[in-house]
C-alpha cells in the first residue's frame, strides 16, 4: 500500500514535469514594415509579442480589449528599455506583450501606437488555437 502511494505520487509529479515542458514560448518579433502577421498556436502556447517603443515621446502602445478570452488570454505587458542605452533617461526599448492560449479557436490582436489625443500607426495580428 505504501509503494503504491509513493509511485502514484512519482507518477503525478512526472507528468507535472512533463506538462511544463510540453508548453512553449512563441516568440514574435514583427518587422516594423509588416502591419499584419497570423499565428498559430497550441492550446497551453504563450505568445510573446515585441513591439519597438519609446514612451518618453508621448506615445505607447495599446490595444482594444476585444480578444476572445476563451481562446487567448493575456498575461502582461512590460517595457524593456534597449540594453546599448541602459541608463539613459528617455531612451527607447521595446513593449513586451504576452498571451496564453486558453481552447481552439481565433481570435485578433490589435494594437495602436499613438499619443492619447490621436492614432496614428495600427498592428493587427490573427491568432489561431489548434
Amino acid at each position: 500500500m505504501k509503494n503504491t502511494f509513493f509511485l502514484l505520487i512519482f507518477l503525478t509529479g512526472m507528468y507535472m514535469i512533463q506538462s511544463c515542458d510540453s508548453q512553449k514560448d512563441v516568440l514574435k518579433n514583427v518587422p516594423e514594415d509588416k502591419l499584419t502577421e497570423t499565428f498559430t498556436l497550441k492550446t497551453g502556447d504563450t505568445l510573446r509579442i515585441e513591439l519597438k517603443s519609446n514612451p518618453s515621446t508621448g506615445y505607447a502602445w495599446s490595444t482594444d480589449n476585444k480578444i476572445k478570452p476563451k481562446v487567448i488570454k493575456e498575461l502582461g505587458r512590460e517595457f524593456v528599455q534597449d540594453k546599448k542605452s541602459a541608463g539613459l533617461i528617455g531612451a527607447g526599448g521595446t513593449d513586451v506583450w504576452s498571451f496564453v492560449a486558453i481552447k481552439k479557436g481565433e481570435t485578433y490582436l490589435h494594437f495602436v501606437y499613438s499619443r492619447q489625443e490621436d492614432v496614428n500607426k495600427e498592428k493587427f495580428y490573427k491568432v489561431s488555437v489548434e
